[in-house]
C-alpha cells in the first residue's frame, strides 16, 4: 500500500540534498582561496562570499595602460619582479572594511597572491553602477599610496614604463 505523500516527501528530501550539496561546493576553497581569507579574516574584515579567481599577467609595455597602471598606482609593490609572471586574485565580498565604511556598502576586494604570498590587492565598492580607480586592499587611495597628486604621478609612471 503506498502511502500518501511519499513521492513528494521524496523528491522534496532529493532537493534539499542538492541544494545542500550544491551550497556545501561553494565553501570549497583552494590553498590560494584559503591563504586570501584568512588575510581578510586577520585585517579584521568579515568575510561574505568568495567570488572566484583569475590569474593576472602583464608585460612592460601594459604598465602603461588601463587597467594596469590604475591596478599598479593602489600597490605598495612595484610591478617590476612580476612582469610576464602569474599573479593570482582571489575575490571577495567583505564587511567592517574601510571603503565600505565610506559607502555604506559591502566591499569587493581582490587579494593578488605571487607564489603563496599577498602581495596586495584592489578594493571597491560593492554597489552596482559604481566606476573609478577603486582602492587598494586596505582602502587607501592611490595619491595617498603614491604621496602626490595622481596626474604627476602618471607622468613619472609613462616615463618609467612608457618605450
Amino acid at each position: 500500500m503506498k502511502m500518501p505523500g511519499s513521492y513528494g516527501t521524496k523528491f522534496l528530501v532529493l532537493i534539499f540534498l542538492m541544494l545542500l550539496v550544491g551550497c556545501a561546493a561553494d565553501y570549497k576553497l583552494d590553498s590560494n582561496a584559503k591563504l586570501a581569507k584568512e588575510y581578510l579574516l586577520q585585517k579584521g574584515y568579515s568575510v561574505k562570499s568568495y567570488e572566484g579567481n583569475y590569474v593576472y599577467t602583464f608585460q612592460r609595455k601594459d604598465l602603461v595602460e588601463m587597467p594596469h597602471k590604475m591596478i599598479w598606482s593602489l600597490q605598495s609593490v612595484k610591478p617590476d619582479d612580476y612582469i610576464g609572471k602569474e599573479i593570482i586574485q582571489e575575490r571577495f565580498i567583505v564587511k567592517n572594511h574601510p571603503v565600505g565604511k565610506i559607502y555604506k556598502s559591502k566591499t569587493a576586494v581582490n587579494v593578488f597572491l605571487f607564489e603563496g604570498k599577498v602581495i596586495g590587492g584592489t578594493s571597491y565598492p560593492a554597489v552596482d553602477g559604481m566606476s573609478g580607480w577603486g582602492y587598494s586592499l586596505d582602502g587607501k587611495t592611490a595619491e595617498e599610496l603614491v604621496g602626490k597628486n595622481i596626474q604627476e604621478w602618471l607622468v613619472e609612471w609613462e616615463k618609467t614604463y612608457g618605450e
